[in-house]
C-alpha cells in the first residue's frame, strides 16, 4: 500500500511540472491578446516630463539664423502651461524652477540634423541665448 501511495505522489508531482511547463512556453502573449496600451506615449515635455501622446505637442518658436544653426525656445506642452496646471516646470539643464511664461532655448544644426535639438537652458544658466 505505501508503494503504491509513492508512486501516486510521484505522478502528481510530474504532472505539475509538466503542466507548469506547458503554462510558461504558451503564454497569453503568445495567443494574440494585444497588451500594449491603444494610445501610447510618442514622446516626452523637457520641462515637465509629461508623456505625450498623440495629438499633444509641444508649443515652441523657431528662428533660423542663416545655414549656421536654427534656436528654438520651447514654452512648454498643455499639461505644464495654462493657469491650472499643477505640474512642476524645471529647467533640464539646471535644475531650477520655471515660472509659466520663461521658456528654455534649443539649438540645433541644419546641416547634421535640424529635427535633433540640443537644449542649451533657461535664462539663468544659458543666458547669452536670450
Amino acid at each position: 500500500m505505501s508503494m503504491d501511495l509513492g508512486f501516486a505522489l510521484l505522478f502528481l508531482l510530474a504532472a505539475v511540472l509538466i503542466g507548469g511547463l506547458i503554462w510558461m512556453l504558451f503564454n497569453l502573449r503568445d495567443h494574440g491578446i494585444d497588451t500594449t496600451p491603444s494610445d501610447p506615449i510618442r514622446g516626452y515635455c523637457p520641462i515637465c516630463a509629461a508623456g505625450l501622446r498623440k495629438g499633444e505637442k509641444i508649443r515652441s518658436s523657431v528662428v533660423e539664423i542663416g545655414n549656421v544653426e536654427i534656436q528654438t525656445r520651447i514654452k512648454g506642452c498643455p499639461y505644464c502651461l495654462g493657469e491650472t496646471s499643477t505640474r512642476k516646470r524645471t529647467c533640464p539643464v539646471c535644475k531650477a524652477n520655471l515660472p509659466v511664461d520663461q521658456l528654455i532655448l534649443a539649438i540645433s544644426d541644419p546641416r547634421v540634423d535640424k529635427r535633433k535639438l540640443a537644449i542649451r537652458g533657461c535664462k539663468t544658466c544659458y543666458p547669452q541665448g536670450f
